[in-house]
């Protein structure tokens, strides 16, 4: 299983998540079979507008299978559904490790869409 989470920076597991699913920097994509993590740039990220849509097909490009962050905008929200990939709220996670060990626990409520932007 394939999980994406967005990064402030290309690191290791002790990265700090990024605020905003669809301006993140980076995303860190977590490989549950490999236990492995990679960094993908999130070229969406300077767009004007549309952020967390092209965001969304950098993760269904990836074969995302799960995307967990601290909110989704109702566009980038339909975009992940209509993929087929499931969408995971944060709370209070800082660290993709927190993040990611708190998605394998099973400790993480389904997403729904939020406002757009920030």
């Amino acid at each position: 299983m394939k999980i994406m989470i967005p990064a402030v920076e290309v690191g290791n597991f002790d990265t700090e998540i990024h605020d905003n699913f669809g301006r993140a920097n980076y995303f860190a994509l977590f490989d549950t079979e490999k236990n492995s993590i990679e960094f993908v740039e999130n070229t969406a990220a300077s767009q004007s507008s549309g952020a967390g849509v092209a965001a969304a097909q950098l993760c269904s490009d990836k074969g995302t299978d799960a995307v967990v962050a601290y909110h989704f905008g109702p566009k980038a929200y339909s975009a992940l559904s209509a993929a087929g990939i499931e969408t995971y709220d944060l709370t209070d996670q800082k660290l993709l490790k927190e993040a990611y060990n708190d998605y394998k626990n099973g400790k993480l409520e389904e997403a729904s869409p939020g406002r757009g932007g920030h």
